[in-house]
């Protein structure tokens, strides 16, 4: 490859990773914050906004379907990716979703013809100026049909019974071992199970007792179980090996996943790639990244020396609490309940879940140390980066993504009709892992929060622009500086329609909407520009309880956690920035490794004021002892709850839960005023609120009316303070007043659809009133800079002249064409005859008036409407209020002859194609959406 990747100011950090006590320290970091980020008090950062870089461009997850690839249609696809305005492209090897294959054959993973193709793409994207990233293997987890037994995933669970004694029972092994098979998503048909141990237990203890072990033959069919006077639980510890499959592997890269417990096992299944694949590149500019996709590994926790890990780790063994930590598994590692199990109480059930904690702490460090380490040591090697997906049951949800050079989140576009069926203030489009990834990466001194977005399985067809970007818009306010669309799928132009589809929102150019989505791509791009160039701001640290998660319950399977501990522990943060703050979350490490100083918790470049602690009850005695330095320094802590009062895990705990109690009780005593106890919350607003008030914690944006609908963010450059403000009501419109009590400057707006720029006229020194209509978003800047325009204002929605009497002419994507004539406008889904419709709606009318307006509003749309008056294009409404300026030469004209063209989703007509069965088997569980445009159109 030509010497790697050669990455320019404007692209993405050199981030080799230093690790102090296991977590980063920044060095050399591009644009590390202000004026050190490469930007001055000049306009540069207008310029780059203007003229987004590629690097902020959204990029594509590119699913090669079935891996039925030619030369010609790799390089037209790239050409209607890079018209459209997409920046990158993930290569993504990935099972053949079904449908006519037009008898195109598939290429083998790593095979000579399909190495050729991926030269071919690199080198087609290369001469297009687009950049590529490629996924290791195929599917999710890592995996392939070349790993020999020891090097597939293990897993030791459980089967237990009731047993009653005195006397000699049989015992099938057979059926010891199908009672322990787990209950998976994706299992793997040639997975083999071995009996690790037996043994009998009480039926219930208040102390420890360990186990009494059972002998027995490897082998056996049967076995012969000796049982002691009275009632007991007989537990069988079974090793299952390869018991996962890869999840849509392509062929060549499917079969068992990778034991991320085994770092030789590891190196050789990347070995195997880089061995094959990158000596055919050597010419190239390769790749930018490697990525590693969701890291759904269904329990996976064993490896063949994970006792002595632990010992080694832990300082004691960890075999004889093996039975009364392990539990049966069901879909994605989630504990099956209602087995058999010792009931344990008192001081027993304090000892075992101790050790629950020892022990998945010790798996996650086991597969950062044996997975996340050497993938980011040989992406490095071969000069590119890695980008993972670096959460789940297996790793830490903060720490882990301190292991990669560019950490990935996600985030979805949920089932929501247009009607606001959809309610993302609760349910946001973005995952719980976000915030934590985002966190991630502030603390490490990286500015890339990669993305996986507009995440689709439930909506597809009837994701609308509008959609798209508000679930975007929540994306970027949850901290993601940069997406990854899901997805483009690679399908050629003579499949039948829709074509091959894997998953996703329907990135496609047979889509009806895509003309339009450049117009999205560029607003998105210049989001993302603003959000990558500055240094992102914030005050507050929040500190989730997750020692006393993993004592009590385990770690959950993120980013869709089956337990919230505590119920409302991902809206605290949104609560925050609805108030007119920002925060990021931290962790145990890091504020054992902070510098508390002059009133602030540092770390790094990161400093914070307040840190609020959410129902904490464990911390180890070093995090203690750094909290006291925080607050003797100046800080203030928020107790939520409940405060400290214990350490974590086994080994010494009496002597660290006793320092952890005289440390914090020490800190109240001598320094009452900086420490704050607060309830947990009803309603998260007027509890942060409550915070602000109680703590003396002051909101950089004071908002009048905060709203569960609106949030911000704040970044800054040099001298430019940049407030990004969204309103992700679809359906109302939310007006607020803010002050800005530390901006300086002139404010501006800066149009992130046009790029234009223009004085806010509503700013009275540093208070502005914001018009957010629905879905719309602001970018504010405030900047020395004074000399411009004054954006005009929009009229209220309440005025103006009713339009009625419509000709309606129906362009069908099937090509039929019918005409009506509707007196007032409806919703098309709601009338038989219509509902199937996609495609273009073109509503005309003659109007007739001496009066002089100015404006014309449509009300209500659902799709992307265009304007013409007299013949005279107005432009294109995508989103939000769709509002058109009419041209002064106009307005004095008696007749004019009015269209609007409204382009609708695919998503009713395939519903109603059964026929169809790409398209049917995607909608068909979907609700009719509405179609059209509803008004009331006005002339205002």
């Amino acid at each position: 490859m030509k010497n790697k990747i050669n990455l320019s100011r404007r692209t993405f950090i050199k981030s080799g990773i230093v690790l102090t006590a296991g977590l980063p320290f920044v060095q050399s970091c591009r644009f590390s914050g202000g004026k050190e980020r490469g930007l001055s008090d000049s306009d540069d950062l207008y310029s780059l906004f203007q003229t987004p870089p590629n690097t902020s461009k959204p990029f594509v997850r590119w699913w090669w379907n079935g891996d039925k690839l030619s030369a010609k249609e790799i390089l037209r696809e790239l050409d209607v990716m890079k018209e459209a305005g997409i920046g990158g492209v993930e290569i993504n090897p990935i099972a053949y979703p079904g449908g006519d294959d037009l008898g195109i054959p598939s290429l083998r993973w790593l095979s000579p013809e399909w190495i050729e193709m991926v030269k071919t793409a690199l080198q087609g994207a290369e001469e297009r100026d687009i950049t590529c990233d490629i996924i290791v293997g195929s599917g999710w987890p890592f995996g392939a049909e070349f790993l020999e037994k020891e090097e597939r995933s293990q897993l030791l669970t459980i089967a237990s019974r009731k047993v009653k004694g005195k006397g000699v029972i049989r015992v099938d092994v057979t059926e010891l071992l199908k009672d322990a098979s787990p209950m998976l998503h994706s299992g793997y048909e040639s997975a083999t199970s071995e009996l690790y141990s037996l043994c009998l237990a009480p039926l219930q203890m208040d102390t420890f007792t360990p186990t009494l072990p059972v002998a027995f033959t490897q082998g056996s069919a049967h076995i012969a179980v000796d049982v002691p006077e009275g009632e007991h639980i007989l537990y069988a510890l079974v090793k299952i090996t390869g018991f996962q499959a890869v999840i849509n592997g392509a062929p060549g890269a499917a079969g068992p996943v990778l034991n991320h417990y085994n770092r030789t096992a590891v190196e050789k299944f990347l070995n195997n790639m880089s061995d094959h694949l990158f000596p055919a590149l050597a010419e190239l500019k390769g790749f930018r990244a490697m990525f590693c996709d969701s890291m759904e590994l269904e329990g996976a926790n064993w490896c063949h020396d994970f006792p002595d890990e632990f010992k080694r780790r832990r300082g004691y063994d960890v075999v004889p609490y093996l039975p009364f930590i392990l539990y049966k598994v069901g879909h994605m590692g989630r504990a099956i309940e209602g087995t058999e199990i010792t009931e344990a109480f008192g001081a027993a059930k304090e000892e075992i879940a101790r050790v629950r904690h020892d022990f998945f702490v010790s798996c996650m460090e086991i597969i950062s140390d044996r997975f996340l380490v050497p993938f980011t040591q040989w992406c490095n090697k071969h000069g590119f980066k890695s980008r993972v997906q670096a959460y789940g049951r297996e790793f830490h949800p903060l720490e882990a993504s301190f292991k990669v050079d560019i950490p990935e989140c996600e985030t979805w576009l949920w089932h929501g009709d247009d009607n606001g069926g959809q309610d993302l203030a609760k349910n946001p489009a973005y995952t719980n892992v976000n915030k934590f990834v985002a966190s991630a990466v502030r603390l490490s001194g990286k500015n890339i929060v990669s993305c996986e977005e507009i995440t689709n399985t439930n909506a597809v067809f009837n994701a609308s622009l509008e959609k798209i970007k508000v679930t975007g818009d929540q994306s970027n306010l949850s901290g993601v500086t940069h997406s990854i669309l899901h997805g483009f799928n690679y399908s050629p132009p003579e499949t039948p329609f829709p074509g091959w589809v894997r998953y996703g929102t329907y990135f496609n150019e047979r889509n009806t909407w895509w003309p339009f989505f450049k117009l999205w791509a560029a607003y998105k791009a210049r989001i993302s520009t603003i959000l990558q160039e500055t240094e992102p701001f914030a005050d507050i640290a929040v500190m989730h309880p997750l020692a006393d998660m993993w004592t009590k319950h385990g770690p959950v399977r993120d980013p869709f956690p089956e337990r919230h501990y505590p119920e409302y522990q991902y809206k605290v943060w949104e609560a925050v920035h609805q108030s007119g703050n920002s925060c990021d979350y931290t962790s145990e490490n890091v504020i054992q490794q902070s510098v508390a100083e002059n009133g602030y918790l540092r770390y790094n470049a990161r400093k914070y004021h307040t840190l609020i602690l959410l129902e904490v009850e464990t911390i180890a005695p070093a995090t203690a002892e750094a909290l006291m330095r925080f607050v003797k320094n100046g800080g203030k802590l928020v107790f939520t709850g409940k405060e400290p009062c214990k350490s974590p895990g086994l080994i010494n705990h009496s002597e660290n839960d006793e320092k952890v109690k005289q440390t914090i009780a020490a800190m109240k005593r001598e320094y009452p005023s900086r420490i704050f106890h607060v309830d947990p919350p009803g309603e998260l607003l007027p509890w942060f609120k409550n915070i602000q008030q109680q703590c003396g914690v002051k909101p950089y944006m004071e908002i009048d009316r905060p709203s569960p609908y609106v949030s911000q963010i704040r970044c800054r450059a040099g001298s430019k303070d940049v407030y990004f403000i969204v309103n992700y009501s679809t359906v109302e419109r939310i007006d607020i007043r803010a002050r800005f009590p530390e901006a300086h400057g002139k404010a501006w707006i800066w149009d992130a659809e046009t790029g234009d720029r223009f004085i806010c006229p509503t700013a009275r020194e540093n208070t502005l009133t914001i018009d957010l209509p629905p879905a719309t978003s602001r970018l504010i800047v405030f900047d020395k800079y004074d000399r411009g325009n004054t954006q005009p204002f929009a009229p209220e929605e309440k005025q103006g002249v009713e339009l009625s009497g419509w000709n309606m002419r129906m362009e069908h994507i099937d090509g039929s064409v019918t005409n009506r004539e509707c007196q007032t406008l409806f919703d098309l889904s709601k009338d038989e005859t219509t509902r199937a419709f996609a495609g273009q709606l073109i509503y005309e009318k003659q109007l007739e008036s001496d009066a002089e307006y100015n404006w014309l509003d449509l009300g209500k749309v659902h799709g992307v409407s265009e304007v013409t008056l007299n013949d005279e294009a107005l432009g294109c409404k995508w989103y939000g209020r769709h509002l058109y300026r009419i041209p002064e030469h106009l307005t004095a004209t008696k007749s004019k002859t009015l269209q609007i063209r409204v382009t609708t989703v695919l998503g009713n007509y395939l519903k109603s194609s059964p026929d169809n069965k790409t398209g049917y088997q995607w909608t068909r569980g979907q609700r009719w959406q509405p179609v059209g445009m509803l008004g009331p159109v006005k002339l205002l």
